[in-house]
C-alpha cells in the first residue's frame, strides 16, 4: 500500500525546490520545463521518474504515445540528464521518494502542498 504524504514532508519538499531554484537556477529551470512538457503531453509522471532515476520503464512506458513523440520527449529529458547540476535533482527524488514522483512534480509546477496532501489522483 502507497503512503500518504504528510503535509510536512510535503513543506519539506517544497523547501528543497525553492533551494534548487535560488542555488540552481540552470537546472532547475530545465527540471522545470521537462515537468510542464511532462504535463502537456500527459504523459504519467511515474515514467519521468523512472527515466531521471534510471529505472525499470517496462511497469509504465506510455502504451499510446508515438515512438516519434517520445523520442523527443527522451531527448528533453535527457537534456536534464546531462545538466552538470543534475546530481542535484536525483539527491531531490531520493530523498522526498516517500512523497512520490505526482506530488514532487506538482510542487515544482506551483501546487500547494495542502492541495496534495492526502490526494493520489495522479500516478
Amino acid at each position: 500500500m502507497m503512503k500518504l504524504a504528510s503535509l510536512g514532508e510535503l513543506y519539506e519538499a517544497k523547501e528543497d525546490i525553492q533551494d534548487i531554484r535560488t542555488r540552481y537556477p540552470d537546472v532547475y529551470a530545465i527540471l522545470n520545463h521537462v515537468v510542464s512538457f511532462t504535463r502537456q503531453l500527459q504523459i504519467k509522471y511515474g515514467y519521468m521518474g523512472a527515466l531521471l532515476m534510471e529505472e525499470e520503464l517496462d511497469a509504465c512506458r506510455p502504451e499510446f504515445i508515438k515512438g516519434s513523440i517520445l523520442s523527443v520527449y527522451q531527448q528533453e529529458v535527457n537534456q536534464l540528464k546531462n545538466h552538470e547540476d543534475f546530481p542535484v535533482v536525483q539527491e531531490f527524488l531520493n530523498k522526498h521518494r516517500e512523497v512520490g514522483d505526482a506530488k514532487l512534480f506538482l510542487l515544482i509546477l506551483g501546487a500547494k502542498p495542502e492541495l496534495l496532501r492526502g490526494s493520489t489522483i495522479m500516478k
